[in-house]
């Protein structure tokens, strides 16, 4: 009987041979209760004969196998489940609930299942059901009732159940519940690792392909594995096809070698052996030449797996470069020779000559062979021209036009002019230079610079008699000009008319020899270079309508009438307002002169087409004109039209040759267009904002003779250039870096005490005039600090006369002879009306002393006289007055003593002082208002060159430190 179920089960199950292990347990269980059947049911055939005891023994005995079946479905580790043909349930095993905790409450026999799905569906269980349940509940049910194999369910709380479900031959349905959560996820995993591994696999094949070498990889059998487009573009017509996976290297190899290598041709078999041994066993790389002219390099290596990796990189360009890199320097060489002038290659690391012609050997006097092999730097005379040298190729890579000072083999020096290259020479960095023997060009110039040194002598005693002789002649016409003044106003209000009109004339007459000697000054200024400009902005129409209201009289003295052209909107300028209206004087006075019952038109315009604004004066007459040949001349100084002119008409012949001055030096130039007998017109052309004053004649020379741009040396003297103009700074940072000084630079006296500090310079250069802190509150601040005391100080200041007084302290500045109005204004600033006022006047010359006072005692000041600075001190001691008028030459004590003594003492301090004089300052002067320091250097002197020699004398050249040791 249990044989015959066994076959029914194995039916019913769908399994013809072996019972699966899983349910082995539970067949062995039915096995043994079958068997029991078995015997209960020869037992029931003798039933008849058993007695009611033996009965009841047999059931006890099914109902043990019923429960050893239960136990043993218990047992296995998937869910069983079984229903009937009527789909209701006839058994599970506990499994099958552990799967299902949220169907607890429905698991029991007789459970439909339709019912059991739908339950399912409405709490959510499985996570495909939620969304559609309807059509999921049916869907169910189809493969319920017709299974097809197995499937799976995702539940709601992640777990994946595979259900397997077979009919019964009575119509039932058995199923197979297995939880195969862990196995999905390592199929998930597996799936992930798989795309990861294409997609590396993908930008692999990618980051090959993108390179622009070949590359190939062959595996431990030489079969090609994987390469690039750019490896199978390298192979000519004979080889390219059977560039493909899974053929070995030897058979590319030997189809690239018939006809496609140029070292293989002719001796194919022997090129194809060593290639494969240097394929088979690589070390490094090697180039191979093709046949069509392109050179290949090769890098190979073994992989770890005894593969081989190799990439291919064309170097044809580079090939190329190197072959045409020899031909240059073969063609190099020839020109070297054929050069008329030394030519020498040097190594830049050693400073060795690689190369010299023949050139060379004769420059140096020494043997062709002997100059190979040497220093460099044993060949150059001064080695700070050396380092010079370097420090330029350094920072520029080349040099033009130096000059240097070499020696030759005998030790006589000479010079040379150099230039220099940096190149590469047999692959190393090195520097092709060129020499020049300049040694006669630099004894012309000495011969030159001599002359000119001579001629500069000429001119400075010149200028310094031209300032002395100024001086004597303005003492005496103060004298003519003031007393001729005090004489016209006693005739004057006693009636006497005669007397008047001699002594207009004696005032006529001082005034135009004033005008004069003004005129040869500016001249002479002009001519030394030493003509300041004092920028400021001021409004047009104002400067032009004051010109026109002084020159109106003048012109109608000659009977003409003076029109005026000037727009309101002309605006503003930016430049020196005296020398403008100067400018403007000197020609309408000029017009005027040359002028008879005419008009005479100023016109002022802007210019705006230009890059900058400019502004536009012409000054046109209808006087007598000038001929082309007058024209010529008529801006040189001492010159006018010609002789009968200068009888005619009189005059020196100075107004436009310092009226063309004027223009130059403010940036801009006076033209003139004239014709006989019809008039002329004089235009001048200014630039609305003047950047500065020109520099005078000696800085373009200079300027001329200065070498290249050098860098700092590395250990040089520091120089701290302290000055509020930042073109007055820039110009002495170029000087002085051009004579091997290392520059800093501060805008004011506070920086320049922070920077003195912090860098404790060697020198500092000081402008004695700035805002706030001046120079001299730098210079005693400097004194008293100990750490600062030692530093060597080179002041800088203004040539002018006036700057120079006012950085002494004056409070304001008069030039003799002087001007009774201007002298007034000067004492009613510093002592204004209504309170008392008590002047001392320090005049030696007695007339001079005595206008002053009468002037003063006129507008109610009290005056005490003092004839030199020591008597000057005296009334100082005696009380204190409210002002000083000083002249700055006296005997026993000058001005420049007496100012010194006063400022010293703080009970005078604060007075203020009005100089005047008609003294321009010499050397010796400046000296000795500059006795706390060094050296004084005066601007518009272009001070380049002064502080240049005067840092050589604080800063000794041996004591610099060298440079760095190269060639």
């Amino acid at each position: 009987m249990h044989r015959l179920l066994r076959r029914q089960l194995r039916k019913h199950l769908g399994v013809e041979d072996e019972v699966p292990a899983a349910l082995q347990r539970f067949v062995a269980a039915v096995d043994a209760a079958y068997a029991d059947f078995d015997s209960d049911r020869a037992m029931l055939e003798r039933s008849q004969e058993l007695s009611s005891k033996e009965l009841s023994e047999a059931r006890d005995k099914a109902t043990l196998a019923q429960t050893r079946l239960t136990d043993a479905l218990g047992s296995i580790s998937e869910g069983f489940v079984l229903f009937d043909a009527d789909d209701r349930m006839v058994l599970c095993n506990s499994r099958f609930r552990e799967l299902y905790p949220g169907l607890a409450d429905l698991m029991r026999p007789g459970l439909e299942f339709e019912h059991l799905i739908k339950t399912v569906a409405e709490r959510g269980i499985v996570a495909d059901a939620v969304a559609r349940p309807q059509e999921w509940v049916e869907q169910r049910l189809a493969r319920h009732r017709n299974p097809r194999g197995p499937f799976l369910h995702h539940q709601w709380d992640g777990r994946w159940i595979q259900i397997s479900e077979r009919k019964t031959r009575d119509g039932g349905t058995v199923g197979v519940f297995t939880d195969v959560t862990e196995l999905k996820r390592r199929e998930e995993e597996l799936a992930a690792a798989r795309d990861k591994a294409t997609e590396a696999q993908r930008r692999l094949v990618d980051a090959i392909e993108s390179i622009s070498e070949g590359f190939s990889l062959y595996d431990a059998d030489d079969k090609l594995v994987i390469y690039n487009r750019r490896y199978r573009d390298m192979h000519g017509t004979g080889s390219i096809d059977v560039v493909n996976q899974g053929v070995s290297f030897e058979t590319i190899l030997r189809n690239a070698a018939a006809g496609e290598i140029r070292d293989a041709e002719g001796r194919v078999e022997a090129w194809v052996a060593k290639r494969l041994a240097r394929h088979r066993d690589p070390k490094g790389k090697h180039v191979q030449r093709r046949s069509d002219g392109r050179w290949i390099q090769i890098n190979e290596r073994k992989t770890d797996d005894g593969g081989t990796v190799a990439t291919y990189t064309d170097i044809t360009d580079l090939k190329q470069a190197e072959q045409a890199i020899q031909e240059s320097e073969q063609r190099l060489r020839v020109i070297a020779e054929a050069a008329p002038m030394t030519v020498l290659i040097v190594t830049f690391d050693d400073g060795i000559i690689r190369y010299a012609n023949q050139r060379a050997s004769e420059m140096f006097e020494v043997e062709r062979s002997s100059v190979l092999g040497l220093r460099a730097k044993t060949l150059y005379a001064d080695p700070q021209h050396r380092e010079r040298f370097i420090g330029a190729l350094t920072e520029h890579g080349h040099v033009e036009g130096m000059e240097m000072l070499f020696k030759r083999a005998g030790g006589e020096e000479f010079w040379a002019l150099m230039a220099s290259q940096r190149i590469e020479f047999e692959g190393r960095p090195a520097m092709i230079t060129g020499l020049v023997d300049i040694s006669d060009r630099k004894r012309m110039e000495g011969e030159l610079h001599n002359a000119i040194w001579a001629s500069e002598q000429a001119t400075r005693a010149k200028s310094d008699f031209v300032a002395s002789m100024s001086h004597e002649l303005r003492t005496p016409l103060n004298a003519i000009i003031g007393y001729s003044d005090i004489l016209f106003e006693d005739a004057e209000s006693a009636g006497r008319e005669s007397e008047m009109a001699d002594l207009r004339k004696i005032q006529d007459a001082g005034k135009h020899l004033l005008g004069l000697i003004d005129n040869i000054l500016d001249l002479s200024k002009i001519e030394a270079g030493k003509m300041t400009l004092y920028l400021e902005t001021f409004e047009l129409r104002p400067m032009i309508d004051s010109v026109a209201a002084t020159v109106t009289a003048l012109a109608r003295k000659t009977g003409n009438a003076l029109v005026v052209n000037c727009a309101d909107e002309v605006g503003t300028i930016h430049s020196d307002l005296t020398k403008v209206r100067q400018i403007l004087f000197n020609l309408l006075s000029n017009a005027c002169k040359f002028t008879q019952n005419g008009t005479i038109t100023l016109t002022a315009l802007r210019d705006t087409n230009e890059a900058i604004d400019w502004i536009e004066f012409q000054v046109r007459d209808t006087g007598i004109g000038m001929t082309p040949d007058q024209q010529a001349k008529v801006f040189e100084a001492f010159t006018q039209a010609d002789n009968s002119t200068t009888r005619t008409y009189g005059g020196t012949g100075l107004g436009l040759a310092i009226t063309k001055s004027f223009c130059r030096l403010m940036g801009g130039d006076v033209t003139l267009t004239s014709e006989a007998g019809k008039g002329t017109t004089f235009m001048v052309r200014l630039p609305a904002v003047t950047r500065g004053a020109s520099d005078t004649a000696d800085s373009a020379a200079e300027q001329r003779s200065e070498g290249p741009l050098v860098t700092e040396p590395e250990h040089a003297p520091t120089v701290l250039v302290v000055d509020d103009d930042p073109n007055a700074r820039e110009l002495l940072r170029r000087h002085l870096q051009r004579g091997g000084y290392a520059v800093r630079m501060a805008a004011s006296g506070e920086e320049a005490m922070q920077l003195a500090r912090t860098l404790q310079p060697d020198v500092v250069t000081l402008d004695a005039l700035m805002p706030q802190m001046d120079g001299w509150a730098v210079l005693s601040a400097m004194k008293e600090d100990a750490a600062l005391a030692e530093i060597p100080v080179i002041m800088v200041t203004i040539v002018d006369n006036q700057s120079i007084g006012f950085s002494l302290g004056a409070a304001d500045y008069l030039i003799k002879p002087i001007d009774r109005d201007r002298l007034v204004r000067a004492v009613e600033k510093c002592c204004p009306r209504g309170a008392p006022r008590h002047v001392l006047i320090v005049e030696d010359d007695v007339p001079t002393s005595e206008l002053m006072g009468r002037a003063l005692r006129q507008i109610d000041c009290r005056v005490t006289q003092a004839e030199n600075g020591r008597v000057g001190l005296e009334r100082l001691n005696e009380a204190l007055p409210d002002a000083i008028l000083l002249d700055l030459m006296m005997p026993e004590m000058d001005g420049f003593e007496f100012i010194a003594r006063v400022r010293a003492e703080s009970r005078w301090r604060r007075i203020p002082i009005i100089v005047v004089t008609a003294k321009t300052l010499t050397a010796g002067d400046r000296a000795r208002l500059n006795g706390q320091v060094q050296h004084l250097v005066h601007k518009g002197e272009y001070s380049g060159k002064a502080v240049l020699a005067a840092l050589d004398e604080l800063v000794p050249r041996h004591a610099r430190h060298a440079s760095l040791d190269q060639p």
